[in-house]
């Protein structure tokens, strides 16, 4: 963070887009959602539009940590932003803290969106960039919480940023998921959240398993005692 009272200076917008072209990133990140209030709560909780996955639109600049003064220049020329570092020197010396600029959800990139594009792309940062503004504009609209609105944005996402792989969320598994037909994924369930599931054939106890905590693993069934077969059990 700058000291209290420091005056940053402002940068020309060439100049952003000279470290945008070279170090920026335009990215559409898909999270499985579990909703773990109710957990918390220890009681249902009443969810007005449930959904099982979101996507979550992200503007990042990446820098050395060293010349993060970049990056605040960056964030008070656009008047919008976050600065992280990662303090990559904490586990291995021979590495450095980097620094970098977000702008995320669906507000702040709207804001980058219009800023980008007043101005002019000469990499394929631009053909990024493009779909990226189409990714938005699903997620403006609300489709983004529809299966076909989603799968979209995931066919988006998959031509972005030269993508060797799609990552642990790829479109076929989301659309496999999704014709499962869950609407909501509870870290807590009972019968009155039932309402929540169309398909009633859905098998929610596999379902839900790998989002129980480690302690809860297993502890479903007791473990029974296996004899031999044949073998008799000895009178007391």
């Amino acid at each position: 963070m700058c000291p209290a009272g420091a005056v940053v200076e402002l940068i020309s917008e060439e100049r952003i887009m000279g470290f945008v072209e070279g170090e920026g990133c335009f990215s559409i990140t898909i999270q499985r959602v579990i909703d773990r209030r109710p957990r918390l709560r220890n009681k249902p909780f009443n969810i007005k539009k449930p959904y099982l996955f979101r996507a979550y639109p992200t503007f990042r600049l990446t820098i050395s940590e060293q010349d993060r003064k970049i990056l605040e220049a960056v964030r008070e020329t656009l008047g919008f932003g976050q600065i992280y570092v990662q303090n990559r020197s904490q586990k291995d010396s021979r590495h450095k803290d980097v620094a970098y600029y977000y702008a995320q959800g669906l507000k702040e990139c709207l804001l980058a969106k219009d800023f980008f594009q007043r101005q002019k792309f000469y990499t394929n940062k631009g053909r990024d960039f493009e779909l990226w503004c189409k990714a938005l504009e699903i997620i403006q609209s609300g489709r983004h919480l529809e299966k076909n609105g989603l799968l979209e944005i995931c066919g988006i996402r998959d031509q972005m940023n030269k993508r060797a792989s799609k990552g642990k969320w790829c479109k076929e598994e989301i659309e496999k998921i999704l014709d499962a037909k869950p609407i909501h994924n509870p870290a807590y369930f009972n019968e009155k959240q039932a309402k929540l599931i169309h398909n009633k054939c859905f098998d929610l106890d596999g379902w839900l398993k790998p989002a129980q905590g480690n302690n809860m693993k297993g502890s479903a069934e007791p473990k029974a005692t296996q004899r031999p077969a044949g073998a008799q059990e000895t009178a007391k």
